[in-house]
């Protein structure tokens, strides 16, 4: 959790910040109902605030309040606007699709860094790391609680969706106390714990259990290292007519296989890279560090990297070429 320091000093920086940017990464449960909660949040206090995602917002989460206020296009964003730059559940700024403008950001510009992820080794000018929190909207709870900023029904459904979506459900390694403690009050305080489990868990449609049948046809065992992979092309999703957000959670569902290290799911994404996320639950396995190998990230038990390339079927297997 956040300690009282760290909490005044987050407080002290919005209080003296008339214009706020709130930024995060793509297609995530955790990162949209962050930063939507902060958006409702920060314009009570009269705040003019803008919300940045790399990439339109997947429909398992559009239903979120205020959604279609998020900027999506990097060019329509100029930092010179902004006294104060709250990048939430970003390992790296890259990762918010702002990361040249981090790069050559004003002098006037104060970042703060909120996230839980092991591999955010701190960008920002203020730096709140917790690697203990479930889940960045956890954190966001913390700050709210802490400032006494009203968590009502709106608000309280963001906080829940995030950390639904980050520990599974409750399911993987990322539950904790924490997340359980704050699930509870947030379901007090009026979280529509049935809106978000049909809007984001059980929402798959006949396409797109089938593009999962595909992902579980294909699954490969790699003897010497433990690891089962799989992947998902790009003809997939054109055939089958679904969406890349389709796939969210096959890694997390093939993390229940019993036996191995380690899952890989490699999707092919439209821009010409392929996404791996991996997966572990075991206590001797670190998968945020393999995914450093490649760029990467992310948490011990959960991560993730992208990469250029394309998947191509050879006579026994898949390859990634450049």
């Amino acid at each position: 959790m956040l300690t009282k320091p760290e909490l005044n000093q987050l407080n002290q920086q919005v209080a003296r910040s008339a214009r706020i940017l709130l930024a995060s990464h793509q297609n995530c449960g955790d990162a949209t109902g962050s930063i939507v909660a902060c958006y409702l949040a920060l314009r009570r206090q009269h705040k003019q605030v803008t919300m940045f995602l790399p990439a339109p917002v997947p429909k398992s989460l559009v239903w979120l309040p205020e959604t279609d206020k998020i900027v999506t296009d990097a060019n329509l964003i100029n930092l010179v606007d902004y006294d104060l730059w709250l990048c939430v559940d970003a390992a790296d700024p890259a990762m918010t699709g702002l990361g040249d403008k981090f790069k050559e950001r004003p002098i006037g510009l104060t970042i703060v860094n909120i996230d839980h992820h092991l591999t955010n080794h701190g960008y920002g000018d203020i730096n709140l790391v917790d690697y203990t929190a479930p889940a960045a909207c956890a954190m966001i709870y913390d700050w709210f609680t802490s400032v006494g900023y009203v968590i009502d029904q709106p608000i309280a459904t963001c906080l829940l969706t995030g950390i639904l979506t980050d520990t599974g459900s409750f399911s993987n390694p990322a539950t904790n106390e924490i997340a359980l403690q704050t699930a509870a009050d947030l379901l007090i305080k009026g979280a529509s714990v049935g809106r978000v489990l049909g809007e984001v868990v059980y929402n798959k449609t006949l396409a797109e259990l089938k593009l999962w049948g595909r992902a579980l046809e294909r699954l490969n065992v790699n003897a010497e290292l433990e690891i089962v992979s799989t992947i998902i092309t790009q003809q997939d999703f054109a055939e089958l007519k679904v969406s890349v957000e389709a796939v969210e959670g096959v890694a997390n569902f093939l993390n229940d296989l019993s036996g191995f290290k380690a899952v890989l799911v490699l999707k092919e994404q439209a821009d010409g890279t392929i996404k791996g996320s991996l997966r572990t639950t075991r206590e001797d396995v670190d998968v945020a560090e393999l995914a450093k190998l490649w760029g990467g990230g992310g948490h011990k038990k959960a991560a993730g990297f992208t990469i250029s390339g394309k998947l191509v079927q050879t006579e026994n297997d898949w390859s990634v070429i450049a």
